[in-house]
Formats: C-alpha cells, structure tokens, sequence
C-alpha cells in the first residue's frame, strides 16, 4: 500500500487503540517510507492516548541511531508533550537530550519550558524620541535601557581601513567589536534583528618586499556576535556596479599570470542575527495590530541586492540610503526604536526619521556627531552628560 501524508494525518487525528496498533504497524514494517511520511507516522503515534504503548515505542526507538534524526525530534517532542500528564515521558525526554547532545532537541526543550513559564512581555521599555549618543559606544551604549531598542542596523569601523579605525592588533579590534555586541545584545529586545554590514579588508603592504593581510572580517563577526548572544538567520549580498570598485584585476589582466589573480570586489555581506530568544518571531509581529503593508512596492526576492554605493565629502564610507530603507522596510515596524552604534554622518538615523521609525545613534567622532546635529532632526544630545544624569532626563515610552 502506498501511504500518503493525508492518510497518517487520518489516522492520528482521530484517537483509537485500532488507529494506534495501525500506526506502529507502519512504522515498523515500513522502513523505506519517505522520510515525511514516517515522521508524520511518530507524530501520529504521539498523538493517541495509550501512554503505555508510546512510551513503550519511544524507548525502543529514540535510541536507535539507525532511526534519522528527523524521526528523534519527532519522538522527543512527544516526550515533552506527554510529560504534562505523565512524569516517566518527563524522564525519558532528559535521556534523549543527554543521549544525543543535539542544538535542535536542545532549543526544542527551551522553547517548550519558555512557553510553560507564561512569558508575555518581550519588552521592557521603548525609546520616544530620536537619541544622539556622543562617545565610545563601549561606554554610551550604557546609558540605554534593556530591551529598548527593536532593530539594530550597521557597519562596524573595518580593521584599520580608515584613518577613523586605528588599532593595535586585530585581537584587539574584534575584542573591542565584541564588548558593543554584547552591550547591543542588552538593549535590544529579545527576538529582534541585528544587522552587519561587513567586507574583507586588506591592509597595505608595509613594504615591496612584504605581503599585505586580508582579513575575512564576516567569518571573524560571526564569531562574536554568536559569543555576545546572537545566532544566524541570513546573509545578504549587496553588489556594486563593477566601475565602482577598485580595479584589482588589471594586473593579471596585463600579464596573465597564475597566481596573480585579484579578483574585483564588488559585494559586501550584509548579516542578519536575531537574539537567542525560546520564542518564534510571531510573538514579536503580534504586538503590531497594525502596520503599512507597502501593498504595490516591489520586494526583494533574491539575497542580492544590486545597489550603488555613495560617496560623501564629509564621511569616506557611508551607507547608501536606498540601503537603509530596504532594512527598515523589511525588519521594522514604524514606531520602532533602531540603534546604530557606528552611526557616522548619521545616515540610517535620516532615513529612520522619513520612515517614522526612532533613531538611536553612537558616535565617537565629534566632526561626524555635529554633521548630525547641524541637520537639525530633533536628537536630544546627550554629549557631556554623565551616566547618571542622563539616566534621569532621558524620555522613555512605557
């Protein structure tokens, strides 16, 4: 007989010590089932009432690497399911999550004791009004409450690319980068975005007779933002038209060399990291009733994004506003709080400001922080005030 997903779906929903014999039956005689249909037949099995016969079942089998481990989180989600009525499934789930040391039994369980605890709230309080934080975001980052923040958007200072990013050792960039992770982990609210624009950067030779150093900054990012308590949900490829870019090819294009190939850089990494959190997004999205649909624009399908990049007098690496809207757009809602702790001439906090999103912004270069006080968009600077007197004047939305 061929089974179908809507036959073991039958058989599941309605409750029968006939339908559950039927079940374990299938699953025991029919080892080449497709995989989506034999995790459909555990997950029927989970569903009926004899306890005894799924235990039963569950011990013989949670235990057998030669079962895929599709089917064992279908059993330990059983376990967990059951252990509300019955302790001994309680007990048999533990010994699957120690058996396996496995990250998705792992987050299953958090997710499932979260959800028990009754949590509601996922923040604690929002920003009201635009916010200009004048000093190292080591330091400023402080100032804000937790969970206050609803999506972070930036592009850290690259490794010694520029005269405004100077630093002993690459150690000690990426320890610095990782002490503001860790503080953008605090403010932002649980569930939510952080979003990293980053490329590989080469630092010039310090003579003929020397090799330069590429440093492949998105790999070491990852790290760190993994160790300040984030985990990966996408990469995005921004791509430059090619003319815009530095020519790295012409050397091998004159002599055609091997080894001599440089190819032209023409994509950043844009990374999107969400905040270890035991809940789904859903929870974040319902405490919007309502929000702008964008009903006729055009979405993004692709991880792509072909965008040019901007030059600007006052700033040598800007974001491109087209840039800035698409991230708002797509991980933001208006009314939202967005936190950029490298904020530069302050573009994310302009297009922020049209989008009727909240600018939060860090800056540690007082020329950069006056070109964003000179737009007059309504911050209120916290330049020279201390920790404590900022703590009492600053305005929070409950």
């Amino acid at each position: 007989m061929a089974y179908t997903l809507e036959y073991i779906k039958a058989l599941g929903k309605e409750r029968t010590p006939e339908n559950l014999d039927k079940l374990l039956r299938i699953f025991r005689e029919n080892l080449n089932l497709p995989i989506d249909i034999k995790r459909e037949v555990v997950s029927s099995i989970g569903r009926q009432n004899d306890n005894d016969k799924i235990y039963s079942f569950l011990t013989r089998e949670a235990f057998n690497k030669a079962n895929h481990m599709e089917l064992i989180y279908q059993m330990f989600r059983t376990c967990l399911y059951k252990s509300r009525e019955d302790k001994k499934f309680h007990e048999l789930g533990l010994r699957i999550k120690n058996f396996y040391h496995n990250e998705i039994i792992d987050k299953m369980h958090d997710y499932y004791i979260y959800r028990q605890s009754g949590h509601e709230s996922t923040s604690d309080q929002r920003i009201a009004e635009p916010l200009l934080l004048v000093g190292d975001s080591r330091e400023t980052l402080k100032q804000l409450p937790d969970n206050s923040i609803q999506l972070i958007f930036t592009s850290p200072p690259y490794y010694n690319a520029r005269e405004y990013s100077d630093y002993n050792s690459y150690s000690e960039y990426l320890s610095r980068m990782k002490e503001i992770l860790i503080s953008c982990r605090r403010v932002l609210e649980e569930g939510r975005f952080i979003i990293i624009n980053v490329s590989p950067v080469i630092t010039k030779r310090p003579g003929r007779e020397f090799e330069s150093i590429r440093y492949p900054i998105h790999f070491d990012f990852h790290r760190i933002l993994t160790e300040a308590g984030f985990y990966f949900i996408d990469e995005i490829i921004w791509i430059k038209p090619e003319p815009s870019v530095p020519d790295r090819v012409s050397g091998y294009r004159q002599t055609r060399k091997p080894l001599s190939y440089k190819p032209n850089c023409i994509t950043e990494s844009i990374m999107i990291y969400r905040s270890e959190c035991n809940f789904l997004l859903d929870r974040n999205m319902k405490e919007y009733k309502s929000y702008d649909k964008h009903d006729g624009e055009e979405i993004d399908s692709s991880n792509c994004w072909y965008i040019a990049p901007k030059s600007d007098k006052n700033h040598p690496a800007v974001f491109p506003e087209e840039l800035c809207r698409r991230i708002l757009k797509y991980y933001s809602f208006e009314g939202d709080s967005v936190l950029d702790p490298f904020a530069g001439s302050g573009t994310l906090g302009r297009v922020a400001r049209r989008m009727g999103r909240i600018p939060v912004l860090c800056e540690i270069n007082d020329k950069y922080a006056e070109i964003i006080e000179s737009e007059a968009l309504g911050y209120y600077d916290v330049r020279g005030r201390d920790n404590k007197k900022y703590s009492q004047q600053i305005t929070i939305g409950l």
